[in-house]
């Protein structure tokens, strides 16, 4: 039988929760926008305790696909990498941007294969051919 406006009243609901709540109801006036508005006419603040989104730097991030595409590209090569270098960060990808985001763990991935030791400028410890050539180039000189 359907439900219209001369029916008799409705039954009620046939979930029964036996269990104790555990909404604690001395936080009810916190969440009641009524009583916040309230509390702003008077002291003319906002709540103190209101966490603020927080924004960051996603650059080339436009919209949820590109974000998606994002996550999947990291995870994919993040997976590519090495059983024993993946199984270091417990399988996580998230420990791994962490760890190599950190500037003084640079001996340790050099370690696990990560980080290539560049070569020094000018290869076996000669001057780089720029540093010499603005040497040689001193004012009033010709060549």
């Amino acid at each position: 039988m359907f439900q219209h406006a001369y029916s008799d009243s409705f039954r009620g609901s046939d979930i029964e929760c036996l269990e104790p709540s555990l909404t604690q109801q001395s936080f009810k006036d916190d969440a009641d926008i009524n009583v916040l508005l309230e509390r702003f006419k008077v002291t003319g603040q906002m709540p103190q305790n209101i966490v603020l989104p927080t924004y960051g730097d996603f650059h080339g991030i436009s919209d949820y696909r590109s974000a998606v595409d994002a996550i999947h590209k990291a995870s994919t090569s993040f997976m590519d990498l090495p059983a024993h270098v993946r199984s270091r960060f417990q399988n996580d990808p998230q420990l791994f941007l962490e760890f190599v985001s950190d500037s003084s763990n640079l001996p340790e991935m050099e370690k696990l294969g990560l980080l290539i030791a560049k070569p020094a400028v000018g290869g076996m410890g000669g001057v780089a051919p720029h540093a010499e050539q603005k040497q040689d180039a001193s004012p009033g000189s010709t060549s």
